[in-house]
């Protein structure tokens, strides 16, 4: 059954030609009223695209940075710049910033900022780390403003006494691409405590999972106690570089890294195994049958770290294109094979980030990972064991990142990052109903919530998908979807924004009455989760009318990128 959904591509939210409601739209999208406390979770992690002047798009930033022209407002000497100093920068025409301990006079940047001037002015003449953190983790602020770098803020005694303190521990892997101040300005907390505070190892250590080793004549087991009782397979991540074994492990909203130079060398195959009471025991085979290590070798210099999938340092892989395959006219489904020795599934709901150079620019966006197919109920086996992936990707001809992934060819080789995401799995393994919103590319996000929901869960669950796209041809896997539909347990609505004559289902754009005629009532008697993703304000407005609506906040899951 065919029905209707809202532009992926567009970022606005209004009425469409079927349905009538008022044009303003009250509180405004972006308001303190809508962005209150009704949605506490969402005032830092979204943001709205604006509409820019002409000459003001990326290319045209890049364009300007290679002119020759100083951006940095001091004739690019670079000079130690004191919070004093910085505070004083904080005018629209005359804007400073620091990120992860670096200065940069962002004035020319204003107009080109996808977000508005002003969102960018919130970080104006202060440290905007944590903002740039909670926003913009996975821009490549470097690459971006390297022609506005002025120079380096004054750093602490306590900063220096920390990289005294990694005397002895070795240094960051080879294999992984990250930012250069990775390690220059790294800095944990918990609690508000540093390292240097005398409880600070005390209150990590009772975070961090235990874990521990034991060994038989041809293998080397390492055991880790997560305690996470819905633990899988496809939330551990192991990566062999050499002698070096890198360990990766998503709990819950949490990531737990082990890092050693192993006292002999392993094999490159390894087994994972994943207890009910969430014990994870990975297995290696030696290199040297029948030697008996006296110890399983030297911590790098993550080991043993515990935090917040948001807050984890991103890396990078070469990863190689091995397949793809056309989904609509302007959308495919690409495959990637990781390095040898790389074990990478990516946990359902995350994403990661894929990393071009546009004349000498990094440019990244962040992509979920899918599956080949949502109608076959087999899994390949390199899926599973985390050597592939797949992305839909949605290519924008005048898109500067996109145009560069469009010109790949089997097996050219691109940068992509290790997994991050917020997903919560009990929510989704318990829920009684489970409601997918989505509109164009948003709808990666639910391919494999929806792939999971109808061939590995239990049979009650009740799914229902409204899927907003601005045409028919936008629909992606749109067949696929009808077949889904045999399954009376699963239901499509499509919502088109600009349908076609000879579309005869529901049209227009998110908004109440489109909710209460095609989403499923509250309801006490069924836990429900509803999934969001889309646009910003699609999602916004989503995540607004189903609380009007009745459901709670903690029945909503908005993914935001």
């Amino acid at each position: 059954m065919a029905t209707r959904r809202e532009s992926g591509g567009s970022s606005r939210v209004g009425t469409g030609p079927a349905l009538s409601v008022p044009q303003t739209q009250f509180p405004a999208i972006n308001s303190p009223q809508r962005l209150g406390s009704s949605t506490p979770s969402l005032q830092s992690t979204s943001r709205s695209k604006v509409e820019l002047k002409p000459g003001r798009s990326l290319m045209d930033w890049i364009r300007l940075g290679k002119s020759g022209q100083d951006l940095t407002g001091v004739g690019g000497t670079l000079t130690n710049v004191t919070k004093e100093e910085l505070s004083k920068h904080n005018k629209e025409d005359d804007v400073w910033m620091c990120i992860k301990g670096k200065v940069f006079n962002v004035t020319s940047y204003l107009e080109y900022h996808p977000g508005g001037v002003q969102e960018l002015m919130r970080g104006a003449g202060n440290d905007a780390t944590q903002l740039f953190n909670e926003v913009h983790k996975w821009v490549n602020y470097e690459s971006m403003l390297e022609k506005c770098f002025v120079g380096k803020l004054e750093v602490t005694t306590s900063r220096q006494a920390s990289a005294r303190s990694l005397i002895g521990v070795k240094a960051p892997p080879p294999f992984v691409e990250s930012s250069p101040l990775h390690q220059e300005n790294k800095m944990d907390y918990i609690d508000g405590k540093t390292e240097n505070d005398n409880n600070y190892k005390q209150e990590a250590n009772k975070q961090i999972p235990k874990h521990d080793w034991f060994q038989s004549d041809s293998t080397v087991t390492i055991v880790i106690y997560t305690k996470c009782k819905t633990m899988s397979e496809d939330r551990v991540m192991v990566v062999k570089t050499n002698s070096e074994i890198y360990i990766t492990i998503f709990i819950e909203e949490s990531v737990l890294d082990l890092q050693w130079d192993l006292e002999e060398d392993v094999g490159v195959e390894h087994q994972v195994r994943v207890g009910n009471s969430g014990k994870v025991e990975i297995v290696f085979i030696k290199e040297t049958q029948g030697k008996q290590w006296s110890c399983l070798g030297m911590p790098l210099f993550h080991h043993n770290t515990f935090k917040k999938t948001s807050e984890r340092d991103v890396q990078y892989f070469s990863c190689t294109l091995k397949s793809r395959e056309s989904i609509t006219h302007d959308s495919y489904l690409l495959c990637f094979e990781l390095p040898i020795a790389t074990r990478m599934p990516v946990p359902m709901g995350y994403h990661v980030y894929l990393k071009v150079s546009v004349e000498e620019m990094d440019l990244i966006r962040p992509y979920t990972v899918v599956l080949p197919s949502l109608v076959t109920n087999q899994i390949a086996q390199e899926i599973l064991n985390g050597r592939i992936f797949y992305l839909i990707i949605k290519l924008y001809p005048e898109g500067a990142l996109t145009s560069v992934i469009n010109k790949l060819q089997i097996g050219d080789q691109v940068l992509i990052s290790n997994p991050e995401g917020n997903f919560n799995q009990n929510k989704y393994i318990s829920c009684q109903r489970l409601l997918l919103v989505s509109a164009g590319t948003g709808f990666t996000p639910m391919v494999r919530l929806l792939h999971h929901a109808l061939h590995f869960s239990h049979e009650n669950r009740q799914i229902h998908m409204l899927f907003f796209n601005k045409t028919q041809q936008d629909i992606l896997w749109r067949e696929q979807l009808e077949k889904l539909q045999e399954d009376n347990r699963f239901h499509c609505t499509h919502i088109l924004s600009a349908a076609e004559d000879d579309w005869d289902g529901p049209t227009g754009r998110i908004r109440s009455d489109i909710l209460e005629s095609f989403a499923p009532k509250p309801s006490s008697d069924a836990q429900t989760l509803i999934c969001i993703c889309g646009p910003t304000p699609f999602t916004m407005t989503a995540v607004q009318l189903f609380e009007e609506f009745g459901y709670k906040q903690d029945e909503i899951h908005a993914f935001l990128g």
